[in-house]
């Protein structure tokens, strides 16, 4: 079970959310706390699975993926929650999420592909599925708001 985070905690997850690259001394300094101490409390957060993982944000279209689509999926009555049958799916390259919904679609998953031929090869795939019932794609044609925007601690 984690441990209530306290207002020093939230500040620390706050400034790692926008920048996890800073020098400890530099965030200690500004956060007003000892550089041991932060490493304790980062560390801390780490063990109790609030901070999951360090990553870079890529900007997927200078790699040439030009597309981006929004896949709606229908699965056989009782399955979207069965994630072993969703395995080929999210592991295809292309899948950057695949949720379970609730509402008039099962499941939604984002692809990222390089061109029009690509993402009607991996819609094959997917309407392929045999836990696939049917499937609605929306291309995405701009982002107002990416997911490395999202910092509610701010």
């Amino acid at each position: 079970m984690t441990e209530k985070l306290d207002d020093t905690d939230l500040m620390i997850l706050r400034e790692l959310r926008e920048n996890c690259k800073r020098p400890v001394r530099e965030l200690a300094k500004e956060l007003r706390i000892h550089p041991n101490t932060l490493i304790q409390r980062i560390k801390k957060l780490e063990k109790q699975k609030v901070i999951i993982r360090y990553t870079a944000e890529v900007d997927f279209r200078k790699l040439g993926y030009d597309l981006h689509a929004i896949i709606m999926g229908e699965v056989r009555k009782g399955r979207a929650g069965d994630q072993e049958q969703l395995n080929e799916i999210t592991k295809m390259p292309q899948v950057q999420y695949l949720y379970a919904v609730t509402g008039a679609y099962d499941i939604i998953a984002s692809v990222r592909v390089r061109n029009r031929d690509e993402l009607v090869s991996v819609l094959g795939k997917i309407g392929e599925h045999p836990i696939i019932e049917k499937t609605m794609t929306h291309v995405v044609l701009f982002s107002y708001k990416h997911p490395y925007e999202f910092n509610p601690l701010l």
